[in-house]
């Protein structure tokens, strides 16, 4: 996603005179910003707080902010200024944080960031996004720019499967269904998309619905497509406290009487694997989502 998205912020650079790009060492995504607006670039080195707070500075002095960094660092070691400096004054601050959930694969630990939807969620009048692929990125950096206020836009430290054309009609209203009508309603977003995919096309009973927007949530489309469906599996790389799962579940409570199952990561540690290898360690790859899908398509109704 860097290279589609570092094209995407020059050209917002060249649209918006007053855009300035902060970032923390982020030389793949401020690179091209920086050779066509110099004076715009300003880089902080790997200094978090120090980077969110300089970004808010400049962002009450009416400038627009993009501000640019290794997902699991910005999340941990800027929370307070994110929440205090940025969102509690709703400034025009867009925080793109690169290598969200699992991205990092066999970097470890230290690199995971399995509650960052989460916890980005919770910052005061926030929009939140989790892209799919590339295009779907390169939409979502612009939408969050040129909105106002706070985003968060979190991007893949790899190489993603294509799931959408470049040319898409993308919405922040709208997730995105593939598929018909199926027993099974899942709902995903950000690297698993792909993987609930190849589990559709597989064969699983399944429709599946992709979200981009993961803040403001999408409460009325994921009523009324699971009341279509006997069965809703929520799929993410995240962990299931506050995630994805919490939050359908609780759109569904009390409104909707069919099956729900989520799959997502649980507190075991990570083994040093790759991001492909640990998807299919927590049971989140195309292979788990189709096995569970079958399941629930086929598990009798309850009385």
């Amino acid at each position: 996603m860097r290279p589609v998205v570092a094209e995407v912020l020059a050209e917002l650079g060249a649209q918006l005179d007053d855009l300035v790009m902060v970032t923390a060492d982020a030389r793949a995504l401020s690179e091209r910003f920086e050779r066509r607006h110099p004076a715009r670039a300003i880089d902080v080195g790997i200094a978090e707080a120090n980077l969110v707070g300089v970004a808010a500075g400049l962002a009450r002095g009416t400038r627009r902010v993009v501000v640019a960094a290794m997902a699991p660092f910005l999340l941990r070691r800027a929370a307070e200024q994110i929440r205090l400096d940025v969102c509690r004054p709703g400034l025009d601050v867009t925080l793109i944080g690169v290598g969200g959930g699992l991205s990092y694969g066999s970097l470890g630990a230290t690199h995971h960031v399995t509650e960052d939807l989460a916890a980005m969620s919770t910052m005061p009048g926030i929009r939140v996004y989790c892209p799919a692929d590339v295009h779907d990125a390169a939409w979502a950096v612009r939408d969050a720019v040129l909105g106002r206020g706070p985003a968060y836009v979190r991007l893949g430290a790899r190489e993603d499967q294509l799931v959408y054309e470049e040319h898409d009609d993308f919405s922040a209203e709208r997730p995105r269904l593939f598929g018909g009508p199926a027993p099974v309603l899942i709902v995903t977003t950000g690297p698993t998309v792909a993987e609930a995919i190849e589990a559709m096309a597989a064969g699983a009973p399944a429709q599946v619905l992709a979200m981009t927007t993961v803040t403001p949530f999408p409460t009325r489309a994921i009523l009324e497509l699971a009341c279509a469906a006997r069965a809703v599996l929520v799929v993410e790389d995240q962990l299931a406290v506050g995630g994805l799962a919490s939050r359908v579940a609780s759109v569904l409570a009390g409104s909707w009487q069919g099956q729900f199952a989520a799959l997502n990561v649980d507190d075991r540690p990570a083994p040093p694997r790759d991001r492909d290898g640990l998807f299919q360690f927590y049971g989140i790859d195309a292979a788990a989502i189709a096995r569970k899908a079958r399941e629930l398509a086929f598990r009798p109704e309850r009385a």
